[in-house]
């Protein structure tokens, strides 16, 4: 108290160095206390940024372990941060901890489902059932009234993805509109299902949606596939009724030669009558077609297959085959008039439809199945592609296709009415091959009535010898 008051200036000195103390602890107090929550913070922004990027800190199939690496730093993953003059010339031990493998969700469904041809609910039935092509023209007349009502084209999938008379087809039209709903253009989701929807179709929805022009060109679609439809059960009818009476002989010759054949041989050997000529051709082959009725099957199957087999596989084979159709003596005319018929009418629907020539030319040589008719095309699409004309290509392919559609063809080019001239010639030929294929059992039939006939007469040729010797033993015994 003495030194304060000799020396009042020391004291006020002291007095200003206390209370300048005083701030100083407490900047420091609160510098501290900040430190002590920068880290904290700190810490939960690089969790929250840990769990929303964990697939950005990806170390090829590793990822860090930041605890470890933490505690291997000398410090804690809570606690404070170490100092850096602990670790300095230290080896730091980084654990590696197995990266957990992701699911990777393809968010490109749209890609991934266009590759493969059933994804959507049509997987569930496609593999038990197939759908025909008539019902898939029934669902596109159902289509073409529900969007003339005005109903929008993905109401209209719903309603018939529902409410359609078979399973198979409701299956498919849910697999189209959901794969539709997903954004995808209609032609998109047809062309995924090619079993039932051909080129031919895709490209037509394809150039329908591009001009506004759907209805329309669904309605000569539907038109065109029901007078091919009606023309293709023409031609199966016809080749149905040839199958029967050649299985019907098939059946009858076995018979006999199973059952009644025998009973004279047996009966004739009873007798002691000599067998010779005639007779014992018949009952040789009796006995070969007794004992080897299934070789014939056998060879029938083996050749079927061996010709699916090789026309998949040679090109060169199935243009020769396609060629022997055409000049087979009955036949040939209704296989030549129904290719026509396709060529023709494929060939006008595409180009009414605003399809360009060159495209036009090669979706109908892919839709034509007569590939000796269709490769005239080939030449055609050449010959445009170099600036000349229709008519030079036609005639070389002669007589596949013939002079006089030749003829309507190149007047359609001259005059700008190739799809109204192709449109005439496939009623034409579709009205010969109603004919023809309505002729074909009458044509047939007298020609089985002679295979027959003659049959008869060589069984009885045949058998009238030993019998007559057998009567005459017969006679004289009773003598």
């Amino acid at each position: 108290m003495a030194n304060e008051a000799e020396n009042p200036e020391v004291s006020d000195d002291a007095a200003e160095g206390a209370t300048a103390k005083k701030p100083a602890a407490k900047k420091k107090s609160v510098a501290k206390k900040r430190a002590a929550k920068k880290p904290a913070a700190r810490k939960v922004t690089a969790r929250k940024v840990a769990a929303k990027k964990p697939a950005a800190r990806k170390i090829g199939t590793k990822k860090i372990d930041v605890k470890g690496l933490a505690e291997a730093l000398g410090g804690s993953a809570e606690g404070d941060a170490p100092d850096a003059g602990s670790f300095v010339g230290k080896p730091i031990a980084v654990r590696a901890v197995a990266a957990k493998p992701k699911t990777v969700v393809a968010k490109e469904g749209k890609k991934t489902a266009s590759r493969e041809e059933y994804t959507g609910p049509a997987a569930k039935v496609t593999s038990l059932s197939s759908v025909r092509k008539s019902d898939v023209t029934y669902f596109l007349r159902q289509l073409i009234m529900l969007l003339k009502a005005g109903t929008p084209i993905l109401r209209s999938l719903q309603t018939l993805s529902k409410r359609g008379e078979k399973a198979n087809v409701r299956a498919l039209v849910a697999d189209i509109t959901q794969y539709v709903e997903a954004g995808n253009p209609l032609w998109q989701a047809f062309d995924r299902h090619s079993r039932y929807f051909d080129r031919v179709f895709v490209n037509l929805i394809k150039a329908s949606e591009a001009s506004g022009t759907l209805i329309t060109v669904l309605e000569r679609v539907v038109a065109s596939r029901t007078e091919l439809e009606l023309m293709r059960k023409r031609v199966k009818a016809a080749m149905f009724y040839p199958a029967i009476l050649v299985f019907a002989c098939g059946l009858v010759t076995w018979l006999i030669s199973s059952f009644v054949i025998p009973e004279f041989k047996d009966m004739f050997s009873k007798a002691d009558i000599e067998i010779k000529g005639m007779a014992k051709f018949l009952f040789d082959a009796s006995d070969t077609v007794s004992s080897y009725w299934w070789l014939p099957l056998i060879i029938a199957l083996a050749l079927f297959v061996g010709y699916k087999f090789a026309v998949g596989r040679s090109q060169s084979f199935r243009l020769l085959t396609d060629g022997i159709k055409l000049r087979i003596p009955v036949m040939g005319p209704i296989v030549k008039g129904s290719a026509l018929v396709e060529l023709t009418r494929t060939m006008a629907l595409l180009i009414r439809s605003g399809v360009p020539m060159m495209a036009t030319l090669e979706l109908t040589r892919s839709s034509v199945g007569n590939l000796r008719v269709a490769q005239a095309l080939q030449g055609v699409r050449d010959s445009i592609e170099r600036g000349g004309g229709m008519e030079a290509p036609l005639r070389k392919a002669a007589p596949a296709i013939p002079h006089v559609v030749t003829d309507m063809l190149v007047t359609g080019e001259e005059s700008g009415r190739v799809d109204e001239v192709a449109d005439q010639v496939a009623d034409i030929y579709e009205k010969d091959v109603e004919i023809l294929t309505g002729g074909l059992g009458e044509a047939l039939q007298p020609i089985f009535t002679v295979i027959v006939g003659v049959g008869i007469l060589f069984l009885f040729v045949a058998l009238f010898g030993p019998l007559v010797e057998l009567i005459e033993q017969l006679g004289s015994a009773g003598a």
